[in-house]
């Protein structure tokens, strides 16, 4: 089993954050390495849908919004399951990834769009530390 590394971009604002989603999903379709988007809930996973599907403007991202196992090399999911045997994952919620022994590469954003997303973002860092899993901070 190989080594699980945790980065975390440090992300100041919402457009932001959407723009770094954009770069990384359109990094993952071209180097063509599977990504598995973990969302916090429908509403959350249905908004990122709809804006992969209209971004960029004269094109789309290409992927799937699923609770099922799915072939496709994007997929956005609230299932704590490795859907599409991603070996980078996204985490989009409040909680550190559980099952990140499933992964080579757990992505993290350090959200200050607000002190409880900061707070969150710390507590997450903390939980992996103690997994003794390497953490660290890249610019995004």
């Amino acid at each position: 089993m190989s080594k699980v590394s945790v980065t975390i971009y440090n992300i100041k604002n919402n457009q932001a954050k959407l723009a770094f989603i954009f770069k990384l999903v359109q990094q993952s379709l071209e180097e063509e390495k599977r990504l598995l988007i973990l969302v916090a809930n429908q509403q959350a996973g249905e908004f990122l849908d709809n804006l992969l599907w209209k971004n960029p403007p004269e094109s789309f991202y290409p992927h799937v919004f699923t609770q099922h196992c799915s072939p496709e090399w994007i997929v956005i999911t609230e299932q704590l399951s490795n859907l599409n045997q991603a070996t980078t994952l996204l985490n989009l919620t409040g909680q550190p990834v559980v099952f990140f022994q499933e992964f080579t590469e757990i992505i993290e954003l350090n959200d200050q769009t607000s002190k409880e997303k900061e707070e969150l973002s710390r507590q997450k860092i903390n939980y992996y530390r103690s997994q003794a899993l390497d953490c660290f901070f890249a610019e995004s």
